[in-house]
Formats: C-alpha cells, structure tokens, sequence
C-alpha cells in the first residue's frame, strides 16, 4: 500500500510550506507541518543483510513519496531490550521502533511510546489486522503498536515419518487425545520409528514455555486473572501441566533433548515426528536439510476436546511512535508505512514470520509456506500484556523444566509458580 492511501493530513506531509501558511492562520498545532528539517529514525532488530538492504529501499521510497530523511538503526534481538530502555529513559527513542513480543507492554508502562488509538480509528486499515495482533500492541487499555509479522505455533508434523505407521497429511490430529495417541504409534514400544516421537521445543531459551502456554490456551486457561493474580495452578494449568508431563512420564518426549539454538533442529534430524512449532520448522529445513522440507508440515491448532475450538498463540513483533519524538504527523506516516500491505508482507518474509494482516493471506512468498501455517493464524491469541512478561516467561520456563523432570508433584510446581508470578508482579 502507498502511503497515500493512509488517512493521516496528506498536507502536513507532503506540503510543508503551504500547509504550515494555512494551519498558523487557522490556529492549528501541526508539528510536521512547522518543522523546517524534515527527518526521522527508525530502529530494528535483527535484520540480517538482505533485510537491511531492502529497509534501505523502502526508506528512500518512503522519502520519494514524503521528502523525510529517514535515520536506519538497528540492534541485534539479543541486547535490543536493553538498549530500548536506556533509550526510553534517556528521551533517545527513534521516532519509530521495532520490538518483540515482551518488549511491548515493559516500555509502554514506562512511557516509551505514544498512544495511537485515535489514528488508528481514522485509519482505513486497521480492520485489515487479526484483533488478537492489535489487541497485543496495548497497553492498560490504549495502543501503542502496529503488529508486522508473527511466529503463528501450531501442530507440526514429518509427514514422511507418519506415512510409515499408516497416517496421511488428511488425517492429521485435532485434539490432545489424538495427538497423544498419534505419538504413541509412532513410538517404538508400539512398532514406530522413533524413540521418543514428540519434541516439546525445549532449547536454552524459553521453548518449552512456549509449548506449555499453547497447551494452556488450548485447556481455555489464562495467566492472570481479572484481578491481575497468577493463576496458573487452576484447573486448566493444572489439565495443560499433566497434559505435557504426561509425554515424558510415558517415554514418548526425552527431558535430554534440548535445541541449542543452531543447525537442524530435531525434527529436521529425524529424531522426531511432532512438536508444537511454527513455519520456521520449514524454514531450518531449508537451511540445513532441504530434502527434508517437502515433509515438513502443518496441521491445526489443537483442542484439549474432541470437537472443541483449536486455540494457539502468536508471538507478534511490532513498530511503535517514540514517545519523545519531535514530529508525531510524521512517525505516523512513517509507522503506517511500514504497516500497510506491501510494506509489511515483505518484513514478514525478510524476518521470517507470518502476516499480521487478514489481506497478506496469498502474499507471494507464502508460496513456500505450508498452508496450515497460514490458516492457523486466525486461532492465533497472544500472551497477556503485563509489563513483567520477561521474568514471568523465564520462571515458567524453570517450572516446566522442573515438571517433565518429575521434580516434584505438578499441583506444588504451579501453586509455587503463581507465587513467584505475584511477587514479580508485587515488586
């Protein structure tokens, strides 16, 4: 989408002088419109060298089309947390930036962005993204993001593997009991190939967290409740633990296996044929066994009941307005640039990840893509937007360590987390 089909003032952009003229005498505070130097910065993490030459491009189409000058930051993921803070509390912000999942909510609640409600009710687009995108750019009840691409999880598969104990790509599981018994098939013990058939993304980050949360969502839990309290050791978190546990207590997942974060991940290895992943399962086949990437693929979200809704969770990256920046008009023009159709859809594909918006569906570079990603996105929530999300994840990724270890009852693991969860929270 061009930037002149947003619905921001067309004149406080693109006619700086004559509209500057109009908006003094008729009283009208126009930052964009004052400004003599017309410049902007925008930071993102983690591009690699192609992502940083094609935002090179867009920026000066972005120019073309506006006259701004546009400043590249960039930062790697790994210390990007960090450095936004320092620059939030030093007043340093870019005028627009990018952030991940837990970033949002910490620097929204320390005042790093600009709300942007109001623009996005005047915005032609904003019914173009999944409501679950949008609502996770809020913070304590306004916006202050527009979602770029999401990492959508799912049921994955090595359809080659299942072939062998006599289940096709259409008759895939939908629901945790047949999901389970699928794992079973294909174990060993019962004639399969695999020792233990199930990999529940454990890797020196917070994987297995996130495989526990989809689990939790699927069993219609929550972190929180309407009072803010932790309440993972309700009866859903209690259903989603036992549910995870289970795979290890029964042989078919190994507690030893763990994704270090480089080269062939299990499945791509062959050692196993299902997890709770998403399209960059495909994408590591690519990259280092791409004879194995034709058997690499999606089935639905599943439900804790048979017949009941597929539930699953996106971790969305996103852009949003500095809070000190000198021309709002402008970031906007900038950060609805960067959000509109065409811009986005190629973020999604540099960066890896999946549409954000309802009408990227058949965006060219999804050819590549098994179609059961893409059409789990619409059963795609979020995590809950709590300022400390970063050290809550951590602990629950320590308890769910502790769970498929069987250190300790699940109830005790949980009531204890929840614990920790409040004084996070209470600090």
């Amino acid at each position: 989408m061009s930037i002149k089909n947003a619905k921001f003032s067309r004149r406080s952009v693109l006619k700086g002088a004559a509209a500057g003229a109009a908006g003094l005498a008729a009283g009208i505070y126009a930052p964009a419109i004052l400004a003599q130097n017309k410049f902007l910065s925008i930071m993102v993490l983690g591009p690699d060298q192609k992502a940083t030459e094609w935002m090179k491009g867009a920026l000066a189409e972005f120019k073309a089309e506006t006259g701004y000058d546009v400043e590249l930051r960039q930062s790697d993921w790994g210390s990007a947390f960090q450095r936004l803070l320092t620059a939030a509390a030093s007043g340093t912000m870019a005028d627009v930036t990018m952030m991940g999942q837990v970033m949002t909510p910490a620097l929204a609640s320390r005042g790093a962005f600009l709300p942007i409600d109001e623009r996005l009710a005047a915005w032609d687009d904003t019914d173009k993204f999944y409501p679950a995108m949008l609502q996770d750019g809020t913070y304590d009840g306004r916006s202050y993001a527009l979602p770029v691409y999401a990492d959508v999880r799912t049921a994955v598969y090595r359809s080659d593997m299942l072939e062998q104990v006599g289940v096709g790509a259409d008759a895939l599981p939908t629901s945790w009991d047949e999901f389970k018994a699928l794992a079973i098939k294909l174990s060993k013990s019962e004639g399969g190939p695999l020792d233990a058939p199930f990999f529940s993304g454990q890797d020196t980050s917070v994987g297995l967290m996130q495989t526990f949360s989809q689990m939790l969502y699927q069993a219609n839990g929550s972190f929180f409740d309407e009072s803010g309290k932790s309440v993972l050791s309700s009866e859903p978190g209690m259903r989603a633990l036992e549910y995870l546990v289970s795979f290890f207590a029964e042989g078919l997942a190994n507690p030893n296996l763990v994704y270090q974060g480089t080269g062939p991940r299990p499945m791509v290895q062959g050692r196993a044929a299902m997890a709770y992943n998403s399209a960059n399962e495909s994408a590591n086949a690519a990259q280092n066994a791409p004879e194995v990437q034709q058997y690499i693929v999606a089935g639905q979200p599943l439900s804790a009941d048979a017949g009941g809704e597929p539930r699953t969770i996106a971790w969305i990256n996103k852009f949003g307005i500095g809070a000190n920046t000198a021309d709002p008009d402008g970031a906007w023009a900038l950060l609805s640039f960067i959000a509109s159709k065409e811009q986005s859809a190629k973020v999604a594909e540099l960066w890896g990840g999946l549409p954000a918006r309802t009408d990227q569906a058949d965006a060219p570079y999804l050819a590549n893509v098994d179609r059961g990603f893409v059409e789990a996105t619409q059963y795609a929530g979020a995590l809950p937007t709590a300022p400390n999300l970063l050290q809550i994840q951590q602990q629950v990724n320590i308890a769910m360590q502790a769970a498929i270890r069987q250190s300790g009852g699940e109830a005790a693991i949980l009531a204890d987390l929840d614990r920790k969860i409040d004084e996070i929270n209470a600090a």
